[in-house]
């Protein structure tokens, strides 16, 4: 059982998370009459683009809503959707960084105390935050374009990636959401140099940094670019000073530096203003001193190995994971100081009243959710050193111990479309001087590259990875549909130029994977009929494209695929989400808890405080029984790891691990009636481990490889069985309760 919390802080949590609801509910309304006409004024468009908005962003709410309590809730969505029901019931919170940031917990919880908790609305607050990803490229829409904001926002809505992980209780689409929201005021800061953009920054930071930890690769990403750009504004007179022959590398890479220092020093001096190297200084300044923790990472070498200081305490270290111990605590603070005082300077010297603002708004926000709400004062702690210690120890477990090339597997197979589009637009953009192009072509391969390198991998970070390159494919095919000559693309040979291309790409498919392998003369005639039409359509396209202008044909050609593209990505999404969102043959879904557990969890629900439950807590499967039992006050955890029983426990249902059902079941028979074999968890078969070169080249040569992948991408079939961790159900003997296994 868990343990209680005393009655003075459930009070406390209760009263404070009663008063946010309250003041919540009373300014929902105007906050919704105040955002609308703020975003009319700041965007101005024409009624269709309202039309089309307002269509695109209801649908993707529906989609993220649809069916969305059915699904089993997965372990990880369980511990969080637990501590903030608790949160909500009173019993307080406090952060915990192997949940990452303290945001989700507590919105959650505000949520459960105005709607009450479920399966479903434990989900609600990720609908939102991937409903409101879907319509923030409006924001950008002066630098995207018309076309390409609406697209960026149609493929934000149908992603697969974007969809089931706005249907997940998991922070990584809140992460997407503020990740957005400070590219947007980046450039609109840029573009306007209006304060307020500072301001909404600094919210969007600290939300990020009060989320998950992965805002320190988002502030370092931001922080690269703005580097770059400003050392590209100084780079003629940094250029001059380094004569090839004369300068020995390390003193030209000292050039440089000395450059972008003096140059970042003219900013802060006000004796040149630049809105790029203002908005670095706010990024820098604002988050240094939770940088501090990164000094851990030395805590093992020569620097520091000697002193025998403890900055970021290892697993099974006797301490909590990541936080600095005895000594330690003393450098800890001193860091933190120092970086703190650094910021301070720094900011005095750039804009002292616009900085300090930023910085109240910034550790507000902060401090309110890390400690919660007041009612944690430990948590400040954990959150200025802890969060960013406990997963510099992390990294050396590399959870998930995935291939450097899982990332693109499962771009390829969720999201092949923005992926396409994104390729041909940075090589489209590296040619032209779009600024906004160029960034998102570097926002898209530095964050490919940083999660690529990262040892530990999971699917969920495919989001970070897929923002940027939906928001780069949505550009391009902005601006490819917006050159198009649309009155004469609407002739005939231009509309039977722009069929043939869908027909050219049926019949390359049936010649690539028909099944011939008994060579019957019927299917041999259908290949070569295949391949005879794909040569003829081929050569008709060719003498048609003559006459065809060549925007218009690129055009022509794109457009097709692209619809193409388009309806698979939907019936990928719709599978993922829907049709196999408990079921691992998706990769996206992972390891995740059986339908079975649900089930069994609806039906030991049913009876109320009349049940009592023993669940075997072995190998963590007391998660997700904490949530799905949270009402039951009957209900006992206990390991059985390696135990022996001689009594059977006077339960009305057990759950008891599989390893330890084996040698206990002639014992439990004395009491139960036969048990039930149910899967507790279950996963992805990942017989992708383990490619080389030499198999991915002998694979594009291999019909028989084409038509594997082909099985998987169209219909999730797979060669192996599913991994699974099982589990046994027990009903006392003469019991009516019945209960049937489905997978």
């Amino acid at each position: 059982m868990l343990e209680p919390i005393s009655d003075t802080k459930k009070n406390l949590g209760s009263k404070s998370v009663t008063a946010i609801a309250v003041t919540a509910k009373r300014n929902l309304s105007l906050a919704i009459y105040g955002l609308i006409p703020n975003i009319r004024s700041t965007v101005k468009m024409h009624p269709w683009e309202t039309g089309a908005y307002v269509v695109i962003i209801l649908s993707a709410l529906l989609a993220r809503l649809w069916d969305l309590g059915s699904r089993a809730i997965h372990h990880d969505e369980s511990l969080h959707a637990f501590y903030a029901w608790s949160f909500a019931s009173g019993h307080g919170y406090e952060h915990n960084p192997m949940m990452h940031g303290p945001f989700q917990i507590e919105a959650s919880g505000l949520i459960f105390r105005m709607l009450g908790d479920s399966d479903f609305t434990a989900r609600i607050l990720y609908v939102i935050a991937g409903t409101i990803l879907v319509g923030m490229p409006i924001l950008l829409r002066k630098r995207l374009g018309s076309l390409g904001s609406l697209f960026s926002s149609v493929m934000l809505a149908i992603s697969p990636t974007m969809l089931y992980f706005s249907r997940f209780a998991r922070n990584d689409i809140l992460i997407g959401v503020w990740t957005l929201g400070l590219v947007v005021c980046i450039w609109r800061y840029i573009d306007e140099g209006k304060n307020r953009y500072l301001y909404i920054a600094a919210i969007l930071l600290s939300l990020a940094f009060s989320t998950k930890e992965t805002a320190y690769l988002i502030t370092v990403t931001l922080g690269i670019y703005l580097v770059m750009i400003r050392l590209s504004q100084t780079w003629p007179s940094i250029r001059n000073k380094i004569v090839f022959g004369q300068v020995s590398p390390p003193f030209a890479v000292y050039i440089i530096l000395a450059g972008l220092i003096s140059s970042i020093s003219r900013v802060l001096n006000h004796s040149q203003e630049s809105r790029h190297a203002g908005f670095l200084v706010m990024l820098i300044t604002l988050t240094l001193p939770l940088w501090a923790a990164a000094l851990s990472v030395f805590q093992n070498t020569p620097l520091l190995s000697w002193s025998n200081l403890i900055l970021a305490t290892p697993v099974d270290g006797g301490g909590p994971i990541g936080a600095p111990l005895r000594g330690g605590n003393v450098l800890a603070t001193y860091f933190l100081v120092v970086l703190g005082l650094a910021a301070v300077y720094l900011g005095w010297r750039w804009r002292w009243a616009i900085w300090w603002r930023c910085t109240a708004i910034f550790y507000s926000i902060f401090v309110i959710l890390y400690t919660a709400l007041f009612s944690n004062p430990n948590g400040l702690g954990s959150g200025l050193w802890q969060s960013l210690g406990y997963w510099v120890v992390q990294q050396g477990e590399a959870r998930g111990s995935q291939p450097w090339y899982y990332y693109f597997l499962l771009g390829s197979i969720y999201e092949y479309l923005p992926i396409i589009l994104s390729v041909v637009g940075a090589i489209y953009y590296l040619r032209r001087k779009d600024a906004l192009g160029r960034f998102l072509v570097f926002w898209a391969i530095f964050t490919l590259g940083i999660y690529t390198v990262a040892s530990e991998k999971m699917p969920w970070l495919l989001v970070n990875i897929t923002l940027p390159i939906i928001i780069l494919a949505g550009k391009f095919l902005g601006e490819l549909v917006g050159r198009i000559d649309w009155r004469r693309v609407v002739r005939v040979r231009e509309l039977t130029f722009a069929a043939c291309v869908p027909l050219l790409a049926i019949m390359l498919y049936v010649a690539a994977f028909y099944n011939v392998s008994d060579w019957r003369l019927l299917d041999t005639l259908l290949v070569v009929s295949a391949l005879g039409g794909a040569i003829g359509l081929t050569t008709m396209c060719g003498f048609m494209s003559r006459e065809i202008e060549g925007r218009n044909l690129v055009a022509l050609i794109t457009l097709p695929l692209v619809f193409i593209l388009l309806v698979l990505t939907i019936r990928t999404g719709w599978n993922v989400a829907y049709k196999n969102g408990d079921v691992p043959v998706e990769m996206l879904v992972y390891t995740q808890t059986t339908p079975d557990l649900a089930r069994l969890a609806a039906l030991l629900k049913e009876p109320g405080d009349a049940v009592t439950v023993t669940i075997d807590s072995t190998n963590g499967f007391n998660w997700p029984w904490h949530w799905y039992l949270r009402n039951n006050n009957r209900v006992n955890f206990v390991s059985y790891d390696g135990a022996s029983l001689d009594n059977p426990p006077d339960d009305s249902v057990l759950v008891i691990h599989t390893k330890n059902q084996i040698k206990n079941d002639s014992v439990l028979l004395k009491h139960y009636s036969e048990g039930k074999s149910i899967k507790h968890r279950w996963w992805f078969p990942e017989s992708y481990r383990g490619l080389t070169p030499a198999k991915f080249l002998r694979g594009l040569v291999d019909r028989e490889s084409w038509r594997t992948a082909k099985d998987y991408f169209l219909h999730r079939k797979i060669d192996s069985a599913l991994g699974s961790e099982d589990a046994y159900v027990y009903f006392p003997r003469g019991s009516s309760t019945t209960f049937e296994v489905s997978h």
